[in-house]
């Protein structure tokens, strides 16, 4: 006996593992991403760098053995006061720097033979609020000290490591929130050496300074990775939220279609009379004011008889066109049997009403409907208006008893009918409003 046959893996959870998978690699592959590096060397285009001193009492002899190795002698004579031997590289001679914080880490390798206590490494930061252009020590210092003995091998500061030094601060009068390093906008690199310096030779070689860090940090990186997650998930969501809304559309259209062919006329393409009844029902529902306009086709058997079946039908076919186009999607439009049809026009006054009337009989007059064999066909109409607290039933009648009242008075007319008006079909009541245009006048 042969066992089921194994179900394949859907395509969503095949992804789904390929994902994870991705996301590990990208994970374990953050620390293999290269770094961003930054060197200072006498063969960088553009390279200033010098040997400087400070102290008081007699001056310190100072020479490069090799300027393009930042290899140096100091020989500081005993009768100095703190004197001092420093190796400046700068950075920029404008107000304009380097931005290091960009970098985790300083490495560093220093050849040093001498008596220094300890060295200084510093990092000079301009500040345009407290920093002067003509005042040397006005950038911010940003130092470490090592000991002598840690230069005996490579050297990895973190520049997290950096703090400012109290004098300092006290020096330029630094306020709370100024004293904390920065080297957003460093303009010099500095070594130098400190402790009882007097009668002394320091010989230095400073064979790397070399800025590092990560051109998207370890934090970043893993947000990153975050966000895309949340991003495609976010993604996958509304792909499924859509293909759902997508579906419930077609389900709707299905729906729509098939009470759409029990309440569309399928001559005319629009509303037969179960449909616009159903449109007034809702109407009545919310209580909504509508103008009621009947219409009907004069002398329709005598096209009938003189073009056909078919001729009919094309004519009744161009008024459900017309009708169409010329009327409001939120209009009700319907064939109200044989060559009657009537429009329901939500919030539309008597006047209004009569207007928009009047514009459809002359387009009807107006068109040709059977092209290759001129056919002449117009419209009467009956105008009314229900209101909130009246029944449809009621606005129906007086629309059909103004449509009587066009026909009787000669066709190819609009007539419409105030609340009270037409109690008889013969005429209106003193006082009534009964509107007649196109072959008639105005009536009071």
């Amino acid at each position: 006996m042969s066992g089921p046959t194994p179900q394949k893996k859907s395509a969503p959870s095949a992804v789904f593992l390929i994902g994870i998978l991705l996301t590990l690699l990208a994970v374990l592959g953050h620390r293999f991403l290269p770094q961003r590096r930054l060197e200072l060397s006498a063969s960088q285009p553009g390279a200033d760098y010098n040997l400087d001193q400070y102290g008081a009492g007699a001056l310190a002899q100072v020479d490069w053995v090799d300027a393009r190795r930042f290899h140096y002698i100091c020989r500081i004579p005993k009768e100095s006061i703190g004197r001092n031997c420093v190796f400046n590289y700068r950075l920029s001679t404008t107000e304009q720097g380097v931005d290091l914080s960009r970098f985790q880490k300083l490495n560093l390798v220093i050849r040093y033979s001498g008596a220094s206590q300890y060295v200084r490494i510093g990092i000079r930061n301009f500040d345009a609020r407290y920093s002067k252009l003509e005042d040397t020590n006005s950038p911010k210092f940003n130092t470490i000290g090592l000991h002598p003995k840690d230069l005996a091998k490579p050297v990895t500061i973190y520049l997290d490591e950096l703090h400012v030094p109290d004098w300092w601060i006290t020096q330029y009068d630094m306020p709370r929130e100024l004293v904390h390093p920065d080297i957003s906008n460093a303009t010099a690199f500095t070594i130098d050496f400190f402790g009882n310096l007097a009668g002394t030779t320091h010989d230095v070689e400073v064979v790397k300074i070399e800025f590092t860090g990560d051109w998207i940090s370890a934090e970043r990186w893993y947000l990153g990775i975050l966000c895309l997650w949340m991003i495609l998930g976010s993604a996958y969501g509304v792909s499924q939220w859509v293909a759902m809304r997508r579906q419930n559309r077609e389900l709707r259209y299905e729906k729509e279609k098939y009470q759409n062919l029990s309440t569309l006329d399928a001559l005319t393409q629009v509303l037969n009379r179960h449909g616009i009844q159903q449109f007034i029902d809702s109407l009545q529902a919310a209580r909504t004011q509508a103008a009621v306009i009947f219409i009907d086709l004069d002398h329709f058997k005598k096209v009938n008889d003189e073009r056909g079946h078919h001729g009919g039908d094309r004519v009744l076919q161009g008024m459900g066109d017309i009708l169409r186009h010329h009327t409001r999607n939120s209009d009700g439009l319907g064939r109200w049997g044989g060559e009657e049809f009537v429009l329901v026009c939500p919030g539309m006054s008597l006047s209004k009403a009569a207007d928009f009337a009047e514009k459809l009989r002359h387009r009807i007059k107006e068109t040709n409907f059977i092209p290759e064999n001129p056919l002449a066909v117009t419209a009467s109409f009956g105008v009314a208006v229900s209101h909130a607290d009246q029944d449809f039933d009621e606005a129906f009648r007086q629309a059909d008893q103004a449509l009587y009242l066009a026909k009787s008075r000669g066709r190819d007319c609009v007539v419409a009918a105030a609340e009270d008006q037409l109690h008889k079909v013969t005429g209106a009541r003193r006082g009534a409003l009964a509107l007649i245009t196109g072959r008639f006048k105005l009536h009071k």
